[in-house]
């Protein structure tokens, strides 16, 4: 077992191919500076994760795709999604856990969830202009993680927001440079569309078509079809389903709620598309997610070789220590 100068230990635990993250106690946030040579078999987690390289380079496969990072890259990995990560014998990296929910009810925050369908890469071919920024910051919650300055899980999550926020606004700011043969029609893609995302997070129960979509916006149906994937990377129904799956993820933390009555709230017709597409988007059923979801207990991550913690070194709060 590894344990650092201040002889403290973390271990986090995959059961099956869910991770589950207990976070720092009475917080909602986790981030390590860690420098384990081992990487991590497929798993997933309900937490939104940002990894970025310090040294060497890291791999992090997510479903049949590879995202190969080098020092000062970064990924952020939407909760849910099964990954794996691939680690150098001589590396380093930042690796920040933390949930979203506490965010994601912001009336603005709904109209850049879209982009959060999906795994974000920041590096200078993707997004050159947000590389440093969003190192910086990620830099800055590690300086108040590990400082243990006042009301530091307030401070992590103001960096969280402004994070986000810095993402959303250079995704609005390339959707606004949609070709069109119309001026300023950009704006008004803007407004129609951030109006969209508000209705169907105030509507996601309500019998949701494409077709409705469309003239809910203006635009014909082929033209809507193409302008919703431009703008959010993903199709009308996916993103439907999505938000849904995210309601549904938190009603089935509430014990008294069957999973009929978790599939009706979250606008899903039927117990069994329900069932069928929570097992697809999760690799798990609702009952099992509910049953994980009620676990608390001490994290450990098993190494698949040695059946032995795996543990980080040097980068926990006193406080997690039992």
């Amino acid at each position: 077992m590894i344990v650092d100068s201040f002889n403290r230990t973390y271990h986090r635990e995959v059961e099956g191919d869910r991770e589950r993250v207990d976070f720092v106690r009475g917080s909602n946030v986790r981030l390590w500076k860690n420098d384990i040579s081992r990487g991590f078999e497929t798993h997933w987690h309900s937490a939104v994760e940002i990894v970025s390289p310090i040294k060497n380079i890291y791999t992090i496969a997510i479903h049949d795709q590879k995202y190969v990072l080098n020092p000062g890259e970064i990924i952020v990995i939407p909760s849910g999604e099964l990954h794996e990560t691939i680690a150098p014998s001589d590396g380093e990296r930042y690796i920040c856990l933390f949930d979203l929910d506490c965010i994601s009810r912001i009336k603005s925050f709904s109209s850049i969830l879209p982009f959060f369908t999906s795994a974000i890469i920041i590096n200078d071919q993707t997004a050159p202009t947000l590389v440093k920024p969003c190192l910086d910051i990620i830099e800055h919650m590690a300086e108040i993680y590990f400082t243990e300055e006042p009301m530091w899980e307030l401070r992590m999550y103001a960096d969280i927001l402004n994070f986000f926020a810095i993402i959303g606004q250079d995704r609005l700011d390339k959707m606004m440079t949609i070709p069109t043969k119309v001026g300023n029609k950009q704006k008004e893609y803007l407004d129609k569309f951030n109006s969209l995302f508000t209705y169907i997070d105030e509507h996601y129960t309500d019998d949701l078509t494409l077709e409705f979509a469309a003239d809910l916006t203006g635009y014909s149906k082929f033209h809507f079809t193409r302008l919703f994937k431009q703008f959010s990377n993903t199709t009308f129904y996916d993103y439907l389903c999505f938000k849904r799956i995210k309601v549904a993820e938190e009603l089935l933390i509430n014990p008294s709620l069957s999973i009929t009555d978790v599939a009706i709230r979250s606008g899903f017709p039927s117990i069994s598309t329900f069932n069928r597409l929570f097992k697809k988007l999760k690799n798990c059923t609702p009952t099992e997610y509910r049953e994980l979801r009620e676990r608390n207990t001490f994290e450990k991550v098993y190494d698949v070789a040695e059946d032995e913690p795996i543990t980080f070194k040097g980068y926990t709060k006193p406080e997690d220590i039992n």
